[in-house]
């Protein structure tokens, strides 16, 4: 995991949306990603540019995003984390917004090595 970066909630759930809807490989249109989330298409585009700024993702012509090398690293572990915690969650709380923001901002504020074991239990 990247230690020099703390992501933010909004950040986490733009990267682990933008990551399920990658798994094509052929980019992400920025529509898709706003419908996907329920924001508006400016909202996206703004936090794309501060994700390629951080060398996460990349934009392309046609609203296209993609990930960056380090960032689909970087988008497996949250997006494989969030999966396990929201699994945990749904038990307790059902699903739904309210558990995914719970889910956002527990990975935001989760130690990295937290994560990282965390994220290790795949391999087990």
């Amino acid at each position: 995991m990247d230690h020099n970066i703390k992501f933010t909630f909004a950040q986490i759930r733009y990267i682990v949306s933008l990551y399920r809807l990658s798994q094509s490989g052929y980019g992400v249109k920025n529509v898709e990603l706003a419908s996907t989330l329920g924001l508006s298409k400016p909202s996206v585009h703004k936090m794309l540019k501060s994700l390629a700024d951080l060398g996460i993702v990349r934009q392309e012509s046609f609203g296209l995003a993609f990930f960056t090398d380090r960032g689909r690293a970087l988008a497996q572990k949250y997006a494989f984390c969030y999966s396990i915690l929201e699994q945990k969650m749904s038990e307790v709380c059902g699903s739904g917004a309210a558990s995914e923001k719970a889910i956002c901002g527990l990975l935001a504020d989760m130690p990295h090595e937290m994560l990282d074991e965390l994220y290790r239990k795949k391999a087990r």
